[in-house]
């Protein structure tokens, strides 16, 4: 599943690519139209003709603004890639695969397609997310603006939880962006284990955690974007210390990696941790 480090490193890729650039043609897959929160017929007939002017994150939506004539207009087109949902910017001509869930054309001749395997994505066409997109106004700050938040921001945030760690993470009304993945090696990195309660940590572990996040949104971010073998429409988590891989040795202590969850069912996703180092 995209989370914040992913859905950033598109946004540094596509929006250079796209912004500026003419949609002239938009098709939805008959398979795939039921992950429209719009009507497919109006969503393939009020795309084209518009400009991509921006591309931006909250959460783990992405958005691209897209304007007709000179401004006037604004709508955003928001996707939450749910489990499966990819992107994909080709020069045109392949033939659509059959993930494919709605594809523009663009004035160039390239195409920017989302594509998803799982069909569990949500895709709106709206100018206004805070009324149309669920939870969109619940959502606390995004993950990586924490240094706007402040070490005493923070904690007067996080002390307005009891939730488990790993749980607490994962809610998007505390920190927007993070999942299941993310928040593994955000424990790891501040030694602390997934099941702990928030109300047991030290406040030297409070400020263990507010690094943590921002030292592995960062550094996730940056070997996203740093690897050479890039590909907006796949997912590569090479670089993950401990997320997925139980049963292997941990890169710190040496320890074996713990794994929890049967993977079977919503919010049963298998979770990895040191029982070594962290504590």
């Amino acid at each position: 599943m995209p989370e914040l480090p992913e859905l950033e490193a598109l946004r540094v890729r596509l929006g250079p690519r796209l912004e500026g650039q003419l949609v002239t043609a938009a098709e939805v897959s008959p398979r795939r139209a039921h992950l429209l929160r719009y009507p497919p017929e109006s969503f393939a007939h009020e795309l084209p003709y518009r400009r991509f002017v921006r591309t931006w994150r909250r959460g783990k939506h992405l958005l691209f603004d897209l304007e007709l004539g000179g401004g006037g207009d604004l709508r955003h087109l928001v996707v939450n890639p749910m489990l499966g949902g990819r992107f994909h910017l080709t020069g045109g001509g392949q033939p659509p695969p059959a993930t494919l869930v709605f594809s523009l054309r663009l004035e160039g001749g390239g195409e920017l397609r989302f594509l998803d395997a799982a069909a569990m994505s949500r895709v709106y066409w709206t100018p206004d997310p805070a009324r149309d997109v669920p939870a969109w106004t619940a959502m606390g700050p995004d993950a990586d603006r924490l240094p706007e938040l402040g070490l005493g921001g923070f904690r007067r945030r996080l002390r307005r939880y009891r939730d488990e760690l790993k749980d607490l993470l994962r809610n998007q009304a505390f920190l927007a962006g993070l999942g299941n993945a993310y928040s593994d090696e955000i424990l790891w990195e501040a030694r602390l284990l997934p099941l702990r309660r928030r109300a047991t940590l030290t406040a030297e572990e409070e400020e263990a955690l507010f690094g943590a996040i921002q030292t592995v949104l960062e550094r996730s971010v940056r070997a996203i974007l740093d690897h050479p073998g890039y590909q907006e429409s796949k997912q590569d988590r090479h670089f993950m210390n401990v997320h997925g891989k139980g049963g292997r040795t941990c890169p710190r202590c040496g320890h074996r990696i713990s794994q929890l969850g049967s993977g079977r069912g919503p919010g049963r996703e298998p979770f990895n941790f040191c029982r070594g180092c962290q504590v």
